[in-house]
């Protein structure tokens, strides 16, 4: 017989219970007012063994209907106000052995049990219960006594014939139906029994004793017996000791419809215990897998801690039979029970569940066979559609907010879903796939899902594997793809992502195999965005611009896509303009810059353009980039843009007219370039906005200095005279950069160093007044940091706007300024001193000095000679200082 459980009384109402006070659910008590319904599926009398049970009252008690089409019962435990008379053994059956367990699942042979068994009849007689049933058996443990008629015949559980309705019932005996309530039944108690239990000794107890209310559909014999006894009063109904009333048993007969007669009765503890062989296991799992398909069942049978406990245990229980039902029914129960978001809580707090799961969807738990030869073979037990129940079932988990963080914490179902994603099968497949998509929307789960060896080249290699040239993406590439996405968001997770093994080429695989039109579209559009999110890595724009095939993907996507994906294509190409040493490459390839003037040409609708405009205005940063760019007609298109724009920069739309202008302030600062800005009318364009206080005229006023620095008419000095206010943000913008941070409208690495150097050098170079206002200490002081960054002391490391021992170009740039500036100050050699203090000029020695003799091959000779320049021009001021002060000293001393 199964292990004695503690079961509640209760009245059933329809599928539900009532409990007064306390409504256990996994184990944890609530309280609620009264007649507030409990379905039977979720009562766990042990979850509240520790502290006595709070017990209804007849009038706070309703009746239930079961949904299976039984007649329902009403069991009610009280205390007896005296001893009953002498107990009535019941006689053992011989033959009758059950198979007992000492946990769910774990069957084994238990000793012969004496249970009450029901007569036996014949095998086409109907049962109360259903039609044919089997031989369910209630078990009172114990002694039991009968008052006022005698026990039946004891007859076998192993009867095939067994019935829970005797021979002699007649036709007119009426059957309360499923819309009976309790009040209807209560009349209808037809006996009581006296239930004795003892004590561990042995003996009996006052305390001990029970009466149990039955009707009809409880009777262990037909009609014509002795009157049925009083209806007890509400004074005899006390508080027993325990709540442990009933075990049951059941036959190899028994069906599905039986054990749902007694789940319906809140017997469900007690009916999991009494499933004691394979095949009874299999028909309670078949039963949960039923209840857990009703959506309005599902939280109960999940808030239940022994349901999910038995369910759990069958999944790991080591059959020899590889197509065990119990486990696949036990894997699509808890599959179901994930369909609604309510179960979560209860699955996710269930010790162990996820990593069971974990196990099936792997296809454990598994045997290992070792063959006559000594070659041991490890078998998996769980069946194809129980792995597949599983896999879905940590999916649907995944769905959930609160889960995911937690669900990533646990490294086997990681790694389950890594492996089952490595398999062939596709449906279970697309299940792990999702699930690893679902986990990788939590930014907290990246180092978890990156730390799981082998996942991330997973989830290339699905990509790869799922997209055919003939049918294109499915469903599990764009998971996959948005997998990847995910995880290459975070700055720190790009190049690991990208060094992974697989990844690139299997996202350049989905780039090739699929097109703008149909279902692959959006899985195109997801390879794009991670290849997008990979490129914005400073680590990954060179090897990523170098990786074979890819560029030629990339341009294939721009001319072929209208759509999002060619959006982030332009993005890639944006990236790899950013990187400086990027930016003479990309021009010369040849085939980059005719599709970026053409989308800057032809697609005004779309952000396509904007990116384009963008990665053209950086490529123009290098000088080496400035002629090709005009051979290439890029200069056209975005004056067109300008003009569309308007001369009010507070009205423009978008981000794509700021970039032209960005892109006119870096091509200007090409000699070579000059000319043509100058006859495309550029200067004239920009004038309006010079006047402005606002962050375009910062830029404008830039590129106007540039395009006029060779000028000397009276309407350049005009000109000049409008970007004169604009002088004190033109110096801002040099000392920002240097210290590595933005200013008003815009951020740190938007201006490369050169640009405001070379601005500086430019308003050097022009008219007196133009040097009177940036001839300052802290623009030399400016001046000064680029050229010790550059080659004092073996010069500094750069950043990523330029600057350090590496950008020549800076540092040439600081030298015409403070040869400009430092020639104004000191118009000749020995006339004057710079106005800035000893300090100052010691520094500014050093400097020059060092540029003088750095082995920068790359420096020009006429820069070294403008060093020299400004070093003698200091010297001499310093040298006239020195003079000064001796001829003082001697004058002084005459004085004497």
């Amino acid at each position: 017989m199964a292990t004695q459980t503690q079961t509640q009384p209760q009245q059933m109402n329809q599928n539900s219970v009532s409990l007064e006070g306390t409504h256990v659910e996994n184990g944890t008590n609530s309280t609620q007012t009264p007649n507030t319904t409990v379905d039977p599926l979720s009562i766990d009398p042990t979850a509240t063994a520790s502290s006595p049970p709070t017990w209804a009252t007849q009038q706070e008690r309703s009746s239930i209907v079961s949904p299976v089409g039984r007649r329902p019962s009403s069991i009610q435990v009280t205390h007896h106000p005296h001893p009953p008379p002498p107990p009535r053994q019941s006689q053992p059956l011989p033959h009758q052995i059950s198979q007992g367990s000492d946990e769910f699942g774990h069957f084994q042979q238990n000793s012969a049990t004496s249970p009450i068994s029901f007569p036996s009849t014949d095998s086409s007689t109907t049962s109360p219960l259903s039609p044919g049933l089997s031989s369910p058996i209630v078990s009172i443990p114990r002694q039991i006594t009968a008052r006022n008629r005698p026990l039946p015949p004891l007859g076998s559980v192993l009867d095939n014939n067994t019935s829970l309705e005797s021979e002699d019932e007649e036709d007119d005996d009426v059957i309360p139906g499923l819309d009976s309530t309790f009040e209807t039944l209560d009349s209808a108690l037809d006996e009581t029994v006296d239930v004795v239990t003892d004590d561990d000794d042995g003996s009996v107890s006052s305390g001990s004793i029970r009466l149990i209310h039955r009707n009809s559909a409880f009777d262990l014999e037909g009609d014509g017996a002795a009157p049925a006894s009083p209806q007890p009063t509400r004074a005899a109904m006390t508080s027993p000791m325990s709540p442990n009333s009933i075990l049951l048993s059941f036959g190899p007969n028994t069906t599905v419809s039986d054990l749902k007669y007694f789940a319906e009765r809140g017997c469900i503890v007690a009916l999991l215990q009494a499933l004691t062989t394979p095949r009874l296991v299999t028909l309670g799992t078949r039963m949960l897998a039923d209840y857990a398909k009703m959506s309005d069942r599902r939280v109960a049978v999940a808030s239940n801690r022994r349901i999910l406990e038995f369910v759990q245990r069958t999944m790991m229980q080591l059959s020899q039979e590889a197509d065990w039902l119990g486990r696949e029914y036990a894997v699509e129960t808890v599959r179901s029970l994930t369909a609604t978001e309510e179960s979560d809580r209860y699955l996710m707090s269930s010790p162990g569940l996820l990593n069971t799961l974990a196990l099936v969807a792997r296809g454990g738990p598994f045997i290992t066979h070792v063959s006559e030869a000594g070659v041991r073979t490890t078998v998996p037990l769980a069946s194809e559609k129980a792995r597949l129940h599983s896999c879905i079932a940590i999916m649907n988990l995944s769905c959930g907010k609160a889960n995911k963080i937690e669900i990533a914490k646990v490294p086997d179902v990681l790694e389950a879903m890594r492996d089952v994603m490595l398999n062939n099968y596709e449906e279970a497949r697309l299940k792990a796939t999702t699930c690893i998509k679902n986990l990788s929307n939590a930014d907290a789960n990246d180092g978890a899902l990156l730390g799981t060896p082998g996942l991330v080249e997973a989830l290339g290699r699905v990509a790869a594997v799922t997209c055919t040239p003939e049918t294109g993406a499915t469903t599990s590439t764009t998971n996959a793809c948005l997998a990847l996405m995910n995880l290459s968001i975070s700055k720190s997770n790009k190049h690991r992502v990208f060094r992974t093994r697989g990844v690139m080429d299997a996202l350049m695989t989905v780039l090739e195999r699929t097109t703008a039109q149909g279902p692959s579209n959006e899985a195109r559009i997801k390879a794009c965005s991670a290849l997008s999110n990979l490129a914005i890595g400073y680590d990954n724009k060179i090897p990523m611009f170098a990786y074979s095939g890819f560029v030629d993907a990339i341009l294939n996507v721009i001319q072929t896509d209208s759509g999002e994906a060619r959006t982030k294509a332009c993005s890639i190409l944006w990236s790899f303009a950013a990187e400086m040493k990027n930016q003479v490459p990309v021009v010369q390839r040849g085939d980059i810059l005719p599709v970026l003037v053409r989308v800057a040409e032809e697609d005004g609708t779309t952000e396509a353009r904007f990116k384009c405009v963008a990665a053209l205005t950086l490529l123009a940063e290098s000088l080496d980039n400035a002629v090709p760019l005009l051979e290439s007609g890029a200069l056209a298109p975005l004056m067109d843009i300008l003009h569309e724009a308007g001369s009010d920069p507070t009205i423009w739309k978008g981000q794509t007219a700021s970039w032209c202008v960005g892109f006119l302030m870096n091509i200007a600062q090409s000699d070579e370039a000059v000319p043509t800005l100058r006859e495309a009318g550029v200067v004239e364009l920009l004038a309006p906005l010079l006047t402005l206080d606002h962050y375009q005229s910062l830029k404008a006023a830039m590129a106007v200095t540039f395009v006029c620095r060779y000028d000397e008419g009276d309407e350049t000095y005009d000109l000049l005279r409008k970007t004169e206010n604009v002088i004190p943000k033109i110096i801002s913008l040099l000392h920002n950069t240097l210290s590595g941070r933005g200013g008003n409208g815009y951020k740190y690495g938007v201006f490369t160093l050169r640009s405001s150097v070379g601005c500086i050098a430019a308003l050097a170079s022009g008219p007196d007044f133009m040097k009177e206002r940036i001839a300052t200490a802290p623009v030399f002081e400016s001046l000064l940091r680029v050229i010790t960054d550059f080659c004092v002391d073996g010069g500094t490391p750069g950043a990523i706007v330029g600057g350090g021992r590496d950008d020549t170009l800076s540092a040439t740039l600081a030298i015409r300024a403070l040869q400009s500036l430092t020639g104004h100050l000191i118009p000749t050699v020995g006339s004057s001193t710079l106005p800035f203090g000893i300090s100052m000029e010691d520094r500014l020695l050093l400097a020059l000095e060092s540029f003088e003799t750095c082995s920068q091959e790359d420096i020009k000779a006429d820069t070294r000679k403008l060093a020299n320049d400004a070093k003698e021009r200091i010297l001499g001021g310093k040298r006239a200082r020195n003079a000064n002060r001796a001829t003082c000293s001697i004058m002084g001393e005459g004085d004497v």
